[in-house]
């Protein structure tokens, strides 16, 4: 007998994978700031390689989930203005974490991407929690 497929609508693994998302991302900052003190501390890679493995799985499990929930609230990334904010702020943490881990050819370099890195991660969380593109900028200093 073959087995039985029960159809669960999206709308209900909604909490489900929303409670993914942001504990994979916690885990993803988490494991990212760890990675970095390690490195600027002039750790030997062979001690990072581990981190760097879940990292990238961490990662990509990540990625799935924020796929879902854009297809679960069926929201256009490019048209919906905090999404599209928590994206470019991404790119910009990619980068920045690439210089900070790896790329940077001075220590000095690595510390400022790394830090820069750790600001952008917590601009995603703010633009996340609020739903508004501009959530980061009340750390500005107002007139």
């Amino acid at each position: 007998m073959g087995a039985h497929v029960i159809a669960v609508p999206s709308s209900d693994l909604y909490p489900t994978i929303k409670a993914l998302h942001v504990g994979l991302a916690l885990g993803s900052g988490g494991l990212f700031a760890l990675r970095g003190a390690v490195s600027l501390s002039g750790a030997t890679p062979v001690l990072l390689a581990p981190a760097r493995t879940l990292s990238y799985l961490i990662d990509t499990a990540l990625l799935g989930a924020a796929i879902a929930l854009l297809f679960i609230l069926r929201l256009d990334p490019l048209v919906t203005p905090w999404v599209l904010a928590k994206l470019a702020l991404l790119v910009v943490y990619i980068v920045l974490g690439s210089l900070a881990l790896k790329r940077a050819r001075t220590q000095a370099g690595r510390a400022v991407s790394f830090l820069g890195a750790m600001a952008c991660f917590a601009a995603i969380y703010a633009v996340a929690r609020s739903h508004d593109p501009l959530a980061f900028l009340v750390w500005l200093p107002r007139p």
